[in-house]
């Protein structure tokens, strides 16, 4: 028998459009968190946001490295205010329908922090269909694209690279997982074939139609 993959899967992008609401406003309450932290404009800060996020892959690991000192806890509890995010939440269209068709374990693995990840899979009904959920904070505050977030969330799942399925809407994401022999799915209306997909998905109902070929790659 073919071993049982295991899929990991993102969540912003992927399984709710974070663009159409979400994101705008976790950017700006990031903004203003970072803004009061470093006592800056709020205009400087946005830069440094948009900056720390290109060079480390979260802002928040930015402010890390450069800001001894900074409390990551607090910073993602301003910059993810739950109240005013759930009320914008829009799940995927199809959603229960392909995660029912991926065989094996699923997981999500995203750079939101965990109450965030838990919060949203919780409100859109769908925390059954995972085995478990990894923020950034249970993650050693690893983002992903960096390589030891990736050979973490194996760790914790027991599962050796090649055994996973990565599905992101970020090519940066999927490069990583391609070298560290993932199978990749590029998720989104942007996906096009490139040489760090093995798939692309354009929506929830091109991803569970190429489940069982992914799964037994």
């Amino acid at each position: 028998m073919h071993p049982q993959p295991v899929w990991l899967i993102d969540l912003d992008n992927t399984l709710h459009d974070a663009d159409s609401g979400i994101f705008p406003l976790i950017n700006r309450t990031m903004t203003e968190s970072v803004a009061r932290r470093l006592n800056l404009p709020l205009h400087e800060a946005d830069h440094l946001r948009r900056d720390y996020w290109q060079q480390y892959g979260a802002t928040l690991s930015g402010l890390m490295h450069r800001h001894p000192g900074t409390d990551p806890a607090g910073f993602l509890r301003e910059s993810h205010p739950m109240t005013q995010i759930l009320p914008l939440l829009k799940p995927a269209p199809g959603l229960d329908t392909a995660l029912a068709a991926l065989g094996g374990r699923r997981a999500v693995f995203s750079n939101g922090p965990q109450f965030y990840v838990d919060g949203l899979l919780e409100a859109m009904n769908i925390a059954s269909y995972f085995h478990a959920a990894y923020g950034i904070d249970s993650l050693g505050f690893q983002p992903k694209p960096q390589p030891e977030a990736y050979r973490r969330i194996c760790r914790l799942l027991a599962v050796e690279a090649h055994r996973c399925i990565m599905v992101d809407d970020s090519a940066a994401n999927l490069i990583t997982a391609k070298t560290l022999g993932m199978t990749t799915v590029w998720y989104g209306s942007h996906a096009r074939a490139a040489a760090f997909a093995d798939y692309t998905a354009a929506d929830m109902q091109q991803l569970a139609a190429i489940a069982n070929r992914a799964a037994t790659r």
